[in-house]
């Protein structure tokens, strides 16, 4: 197997709470007007599920740590299904904005309760490929929001879509039995009891740990960042349009081709790069993934042509997700067994204000000073996040 039934169960409930979401960064900004909202409106919309996580983590830590994680999944996948139905039984900003920002809670506890999973059942020497494992199941239910939510809403409308889409979610509540997690499972044990078999009992230095919590910043600020800005870059070099073997390809269907590539990626490689990470250990797959974000942002900073812009692309969203994987692993590991689920919570606070934070940074550098500068900018950040794991990781 690839991981244990626990990892694959809990994936398979996330994919499935993750099909409303994913499906509302789709649906909401091409009905504007079904669902009575301004593009500004949306915009907040969709941004504050990450802002309400900032929050959420810690609480969820806290929650996990006194009552174990199988309650708090049963109401994450209760919550994702009351929200996903809202979206197609509500219209205007300030429901859908409350709505989504529930969101936000459900998918704390979701995220908790798969790396948790992944660190805490099988083999100690395969949690990046747990890590792998998870993030490619549980990302498999967006890339199906993304393509079936759209035809689905040709053919039955948006609203309907979400409908279907919520009573799917709440099937997922079914599913949680057959994880095969005891009731107590990630609940706070008694800080003297002596590590699991297999399990190393010397953990990360809090000074590690917080480096851990930078380059989680880091990463998700950069990536999030260019995929904001990836429709942009597309317009402003291609505004006519793009040929590719003769057959003419309009600039949105190639900025969602490849934004594709990060979906495809994480679903395909995840498993993959988990393995590597394993057997190369975390340290080379860290460093060389940041070496790739380096060499492909100074190259986007001279505005290149739009083949060696679509291969600079690619390689960022693919080496995205070697890095996320890696720092998962790296993070579950560092953590002391006490201490895991309000570390993993911390992790996963800095890893959401970057991912929020880089559209909104991103987006009005490029068009106030240039492409040069806003990805220039991004590899120097990366740099110097590289040298400080170098130093802190690899050097000691």
């Amino acid at each position: 197997m690839l991981a244990p039934r626990p990892v694959i169960v809990i994936a398979l409930i996330t994919g499935i709470c993750l099909l409303g979401d994913s499906a509302l960064y789709v649906l909401l900004p091409a009905h504007l007007e079904i669902f009575a909202v301004s593009p500004t409106a949306a915009g907040l919309i969709l941004g504050i599920n990450r802002y309400i996580r900032i929050i959420s983590n810690s609480g969820t830590a806290w929650v996990v740590h006194r009552v174990g994680v199988v309650w708090p999944l049963v109401a994450a996948v209760i919550l994702a299904g009351v929200t996903t139905l809202a979206y197609g039984l509500t219209t205007g900003f300030l429901l859908l904005f409350i709505t989504h920002g529930f969101w936000g809670v459900s998918w704390s506890v979701l995220r908790l309760s798969g790396y948790l999973a992944a660190v805490e059942t099988g083999a100690s020497n395969a949690v990046g490929r747990h890590m792998g494992v998870f993030q490619s199941i549980s990302r498999g239910g967006s890339l199906i929001a993304v393509v079936g939510g759209g035809i689905l809403a040709d053919r039955i409308g948006a609203r309907d879509t979400f409908i279907v889409f919520g009573a799917i979610t709440f099937a997922g509540v079914a599913l949680v039995p057959f994880a095969g997690i005891p009731m107590d499972f990630g609940r706070k044990q008694d800080e003297e009891m002596p590590p699991k078999a297999g399990q190393p009992s010397v953990n990360a230095t809090t000074f590690q740990v917080r480096i851990l919590y930078a380059l989680a910043l880091v990463a998700w600020l950069v990536v999030s960042g260019l995929t904001a800005t990836v429709g942009y870059i597309v317009a402003t070099q291609a505004s006519g349009g793009i040929s590719a073997f003769g057959i003419a390809i309009g600039v949105s269907t190639f900025s969602g081709i490849l934004l594709g590539v990060r979906w495809v990626t994480d679903l395909g490689l995840g498993p993959v790069f988990g393995h590597l990470s394993d057997l190369m250990g975390r340290q080379k797959m860290v460093v060389g993934a940041m070496g790739f974000f380096v060499v492909a942002y100074t190259t986007l900073a001279f505005s290149p042509s739009m083949a060696v812009l679509t291969v600079m692309f690619s390689i960022v969203f693919i080496g995205s997700s070697a890095l996320m994987i890696s720092l998962n692993a790296s993070i579950a590991e560092s953590a002391p067994t006490e201490k895991r689920a309000m570390i993993i919570g911390r992790y996963t606070t800095w890893a959401d204000i970057g991912s929020g934070t880089g559209p909104i940074v991103a987006l009005p550098m490029l068009t106030n000073i240039g492409s040069a500068w806003t990805y220039g900018s991004a590899a120097a950040v990366v740099v110097i996040a590289a040298i400080a794991y170098w130093v802190v990781f690899v050097k000691r």
